[in-house]
């Protein structure tokens, strides 16, 4: 899955500077502000494209409860409100979004938990820490990581070794923690399901997949709140549940350096298939289609819950539904409704990133920009 998704991602990778290579796509539920990076620093712009909070920030986070992380030039993350006030000093060396309440926060080398106010209700005590999903955190325990330039320990790793495998900000720089494990917290901190997983996910619609061991032979099965397996480990990649289903790869053979004979279908939470797994591909339902590729990379299109084909697989890459909309690539990458016709007004846009809040920043023909459903351009996402 993470592969996949660093496939899809990498079509969005030519923006106006090096700095601004990442997905500029606002959050889901996010609040009413969009990202703009002017010169060398970030700031915020309304739907109509005018700067509502100056550009002054080394780097920002999405606007969530109202505040927002930033991070200020002497490496301090604090978080500001939409009038651009400091709603929480900056004192901390990595922010996450508050999600659910409470926001992860980084000082030195461990993870703790604020809420809106500013108050440690989770003291740092964890080497990586994740945001809350259904009120529960993935929490990451190690006691010593391996880096190109030796073996440290969790008293004396390079800061960037503290992260999640899979925040989008991370970079590890030859570093990987040695024996790592994964469980989860509630609110109150209290450690609810041990950690002891090699992979784990966030909790989606009560479950959460997981994979227990790094050999090769296993497989991911499915937790419930409580920790227990309530679907047999037995899938070679698995997603989280979306819609009630969730996209599973039930068989793969490696020949090489090539997978070969990928089959992956959709179960539902007893574990039963209930979208039979004949499909290179496939990912999480999103307002009631899911992505599925009959050929990897070459006919890719969308079925409904059922199961049905609903728009052809012509594409050869598409991306999520959202905001109405969908990225899919063939000649050209073009914006397309849930009926599978590409949408006027954008035709000629260049599609590169998925709609949120009726925007997207597209930037295949040119500068990366903001656009409108109409095809109107709001605002540069990036300019010098």
């Amino acid at each position: 899955m993470l592969l996949r998704a660093l496939i899809v991602a990498a079509l969005a990778l030519t923006c106006a500077s090096a700095e601004t290579v990442r997905n500029p796509t606002k959050r889901a539920g996010a609040g009413p502000l969009f990202q703009v990076f002017r010169g060398d620093m970030w700031g915020f712009m309304d739907r109509k494209g005018h700067i509502a909070i100056a550009p002054a920030f080394l780097d920002e986070r999405d606007f969530f409860h109202g505040v927002a992380g930033v991070e200020l030039p002497n490496r301090k993350w604090g978080f500001i409100n939409e009038r651009g006030k400091f709603a929480i000093p900056p004192r901390f060396d990595e922010v996450r979004d508050f999600i659910d309440d409470l926001a992860p926060v980084r000082v030195e080398r461990k993870w703790g938990y604020i809420d809106t106010t500013g108050r440690m209700v989770i003291e740092p005590r964890f080497q990586a820490a994740g945001e809350f999903h259904e009120g529960l955190a993935k929490i990451y325990v190690w006691s010593e990581v391996v880096c190109r330039t030796g073996t440290f320990t969790s008293e004396n790793a390079p800061f960037w070794a503290f992260h999640l495998y899979e925040d989008e900000k991370t970079e590890y720089h030859d570093c990987f923690p040695h024996g790592g494990k994964l469980g989860y917290i509630d609110k109150s901190g209290t450690v609810v399901i041990a950690p002891q997983f090699f992979v784990a996910q966030n909790f989606s619609e009560g479950l959460a997949a997981v994979r227990i061991e790094e050999s090769a032979d296993s497989k991911f099965g499915y937790i419930d709140r409580s920790g227990h397996l309530v679907i047999a480990a037995r899938f070679f990649q698995a997603g989280p549940f979306s819609e009630g289903l969730a996209a599973v790869e039930t068989n793969a053979r490696v020949v090489g350096n090539k997978v070969v004979d990928m089959a992956w279908g959709f179960i539902d939470k007893t574990g039963v298939i209930r979208i039979s797994d004949k499909y290179d591909f496939a990912a999480s339902f999103s307002e009631g289609l899911a992505r599925v590729a009959v050929k990897m990379g070459v006919s890719e299109g969308y079925i409904d819950r059922d199961g049905k084909m609903v728009i052809p697989a012509r594409y050869s890459t598409v991306g999520d539904f959202s905001d109405g909309l969908a990225v899919a690539c063939a000649d050209e990458c073009v914006y397309i409704d849930h009926s599978g016709s590409e949408v006027p007004p954008l035709k000629k846009i260049g599609a590169y990133w998925p709609f949120s809040d009726g925007l997207a920043a597209v930037g295949f023909y040119g500068p990366t920009v903001y656009v409108n459903k109409k095809g109107k351009t709001i605002a540069p996402y990036a300019m010098k």
